[in-house]
């Protein structure tokens, strides 16, 4: 399985795609790109930035510990593969629900 949490490229706009089957169906062959590690906390803070939550709050909704978040968030640690999928599966989730939009330059 792909933990990476990767970014669909198709004309000059880009999109997430599903992190943990590679991506989504219709999109299976267009270009991925994966988001290594050292993007991470742009990431981690980007998304807390759009959805007005606190690492706190973050950390609660992916079951993990504030400490964790920040740690991410200030690249002293890299995640888990389980950390990484409770992160992808929470920004599809806010993505789908319209509440997030990630551009390529947030990879």
């Amino acid at each position: 399985m792909c933990y990476n949490i990767p970014f669909v490229i198709k004309g000059d706009e880009p999109r997430p795609a599903c992190a943990v089957h590679g991506v989504a169906g219709k999109l299976a062959k267009e270009r991925v790109m994966a988001i290594d590690d050292q993007n991470l906390p742009k990431l981690v803070k980007e998304v807390r930035r759009q959805l007005a939550l606190s690492q706190e709050d973050l950390a609660r909704e992916l079951g993990i510990s504030f400490a964790t978040v920040n740690r991410w968030e200030n690249g002293q640690v890299k995640p888990s593969k389980l950390g990484k999928a409770q992160l992808d599966n929470f920004c599809t989730k806010m993505i789908r629900q319209g509440k997030l939009t990630l551009s390529g330059g947030d990879k």
